[in-house]
């Protein structure tokens, strides 16, 4: 879709600004969404949209300007209806729509169906608001091509990360000075609970469930309105002080132990893991896979026959996202095999290429998601600095990982972020609450993003929180299906059951496998499908990795 322009997007809001008093606070939904992007068009099921208007601007109490919020609900499939759960899929920047368009069926197979599942657009993504850095795909990828996506890429790739961000921070404010102020987690906190009124009444508690950035959402959510907490389940979790007041360096601490998994994992099923062939153990295929990394500094890949070249920071970004979902562990193999040989009929090959540069350079050739993530993060950080100030913290990321991206990239962007879209309101308290029930973390021993450290801390400053670990690997659990960590998530919010203190869940296939969700019974699995319900909760969660896998690939 084309960025709207600054003059429709003023335009919109004064439309909005018409609007009577009398719709605040109602939702008007519009029946099927008929969605039409082809990413989840085909899966959107009975998927039911809607509009709901919110105050655009919550520190300014005279004005009656609002904004229109898009709404999505995958109705309940069973009787009684119980209350609704929304959901936030994280980012910053990821559309809401897709992954309840996606995830719903699934979604609601695993939780038993009994609840309309809600979600809808943050500020600045889709059409709420939408921020955008370039309005033209040309651009995008020319700005892209200006600097390397890790700033250990050569002796001089800090400099120019660095005159890049430059560039990025000014295009961004060019196109959204007159409402980059009016994104953030503090507003998109209280744009939530705006939802919860309009489906339930001003008393009404938040039954929530969200996933990376959406656990931040959800933590500040908590922390500004602890009393209306009902079930509040928060999945893969940011160290949300950091997020919003620091650098969390603290984020990539696990990275390097994900790829000790994927060469452990790769070792144990050589016929899933061509590189299991070649060498003898886990931790000469992880050197190997490091040495090669370094090979590829001094000497990157010319791809003759497109006149491209394949460098670390393409090899490296690659395989740290790949990290996220063991599900691509098998094709991953493959492609550090075909890079280890310089196969340039492969790496040439138009998609494959993209894919690439699409994950090594360091503003995403494809879509503006990454520029609405950057401006939600920039804006709540809030905090301009100098080269020499953020070095500490790029150096002590690429202490804690070597595989894993120094962040150089979004710490400088942000660094010279424009004050004037500096968020208007920014949640500078603590997490130390009480809500007004428990709250439920989940996180994976093994992350590469959301490390169980992170969900350790938020867990001892909610007072009666409960962690439940999932010994997987994978950014969220939903990336390795566990029936134990399912049925735990479905007691929670069928009536707010707490796994016991040091639950830790198994997961039930293994890291490289070729099953699929139709391979559910019993004798499929590392442990036993007790009744045809665990069958369908099974199915469901074979059906997400399946997706997350194809969204990846």
């Amino acid at each position: 879709m084309r960025p709207p322009t600054l003059t429709s997007k003023l335009l919109s809001v004064a439309s909005l600004a018409a609007l009577t008093h009398a719709e605040l606070g109602k939702i008007h939904w519009r029946g099927p969404c008929n969605l039409t992007n082809e990413t989840y068009m085909s899966e959107s099921g009975p998927l039911i949209c809607g509009t709901l208007e919110v105050p655009l601007d919550y520190t300014d109490s005279s004005s009656n300007k609002t904004l229109t919020l898009d709404l999505a609900k995958w109705p309940a499939t069973k009787q009684p209806v119980a209350e609704p759960i929304i959901f936030n899929f994280g980012g910053p920047g990821e559309n809401s729509f897709e992954g309840l368009g996606l995830y719903g069926e699934e979604f609601q197979a695993i939780l038993g169906g009994h609840n309309d599942l809600i979600a809808f657009n943050p500020r600045g993504v889709g059409n709420t608001l939408p921020f955008s850095c370039y309005s033209d795909s040309t651009s995008r990828e020319l700005v892209s091509l200006q600097a390397p996506g890790d700033g250990r890429a050569s002796n001089t790739a800090l400099g120019e990360i660095w005159a890049q961000s430059a560039n990025i921070a000014q295009a961004c404010y060019a196109l959204n000075n007159q409402t980059g102020s009016l994104i953030g987690t503090s507003f998109a906190a209280r744009d939530t609970m705006q939802v919860v009124d309009a489906l339930k009444g001003k008393d009404a508690l938040l039954n929530f469930w969200g996933f990376s950035y959406g656990t931040t959402v959800g933590a500040v959510i908590a922390a500004m309105f602890p009393e209306r907490m009902g079930f509040v389940a928060l999945d893969g979790v940011d160290n949300p002080a950091e997020v919003l007041n620091g650098y969390n360096a603290q984020k990539v601490v696990d990275v390097d132990k994900v790829l000790e998994g994927f060469c452990t994992g790769c070792m144990a099923a050589p016929d899933l893991c061509p590189l299991a062939n070649y060498y003898s153990n886990a931790a000469n295929l992880e050197a190997a896979i490091y040495m090669m990394l370094e090979t590829l500094k001094a000497n990157p890949i010319a791809i003759p026959e497109i006149g491209g070249v394949v460098t670390y920071s393409d090899i490296k970004s690659t395989i740290y996202n790949a990290l996220y979902l063991p599900s691509s562990w098998p094709e991953t193999s493959e492609l550090i095999l075909y890079v280890q040989a310089r196969n340039t009929t492969i790496l040439g090959n138009a998609e494959v290429y993209a894919t690439l540069k699409s994950y090594g350079e360091s503003a995403s050739l494809v879509s503006s998601a990454k520029e609405a993530g950057t401006g939600v993060t920039c804006s709540d950080r809030a905090r301009s600095a100098s080269m020499e100030d953020l070095l500490p913290y790029i150096r002590a990321s690429e202490t804690l990982s070597q595989i894993a991206s120094d962040n150089a990239n979004g710490d400088m962007t942000c660094a010279q972020w424009n004050k004037n879209m500096y968020a208007k309101e920014r949640y500078t308290g603590d997490f130390d609450v009480k809500t007004a029930h428990p709250v439920l973390i989940l996180s994976n021993t093994f992350d590469p993003i959301t490390p169980l450290a992170a969900a350790k801390n938020l867990t001892a400053t909610f007072e009666g929180s409960v962690l439940l670990e999932q010994n997987g690997y994978g950014h969220t659990t939903l990336s390795m299906p566990s029936l134990c960590t399912a049925k735990a998530v479905r007691a929670y919010f069928a009536n707010g059951t707490l796994p016991a203190e040091g639950t830790i869940c198994q997961t039930d296939v293994p890291l490289f496998t070729n099953l699929t969700y139709a391979d559910v019974w019993p004798k499929s699995f590392q442990r036993s499908v007790e009744s045809r319900d665990d069958a369908s909760i099974l199915r469901a969660l074979m059906s997400v990795r399946e997706k997350m896998s194809r969204r990846r690939r």
